[in-house]
């Protein structure tokens, strides 16, 4: 029996694909503090960008490592994608804070944008 070439590509693509869910997994953990609890919060939310953007590139990547026609790489990228789509929803108001060195979300779910030395009395 002959040896299966195309073997590696897809354990390749599954460990891309696997990284790109971890690289999301690590931005809702960077933000699920400020977005949890009122009061400020260290600002974060450009780590969580680009966790994010790294997590699309890399299950594209995947996907590409994987082929065009695998069932599981298609599935995953799925499963990435809804969690991209996900963590740009809950990111969307913070992108006039990345200036500031502290965010918090206030009682009526907005975020507020402070600098911590603003914070002193």
């Amino acid at each position: 029996m002959p040896p299966c070439r195309a073997g590696g590509a897809g354990v390749r693509g599954g460990a891309v694909l696997a990284f790109a869910c971890l690289a999301v997994l690590l931005g809702f953990g960077s933000t699920v503090e400020m977005e949890s609890f009122p009061g400020p919060r260290e600002n974060l939310g450009p780590v969580a960008v680009y966790l994010t953007v790294c997590a699309a590139l890399l299950a594209a990547r995947g996907l590409t490592l994987t082929g065009r026609r695998s069932r599981a790489g298609w599935a995953a990228v799925v499963v990435i994608g809804s969690l991209v789509v996900a963590r740009a929803r809950t990111l969307a108001p913070m992108p006039h804070c990345w200036s500031y060195g502290s965010v918090g979300r206030n009682d009526d779910g907005s975020h507020s944008c402070v600098n911590r030395g603003d914070m002193l009395p």
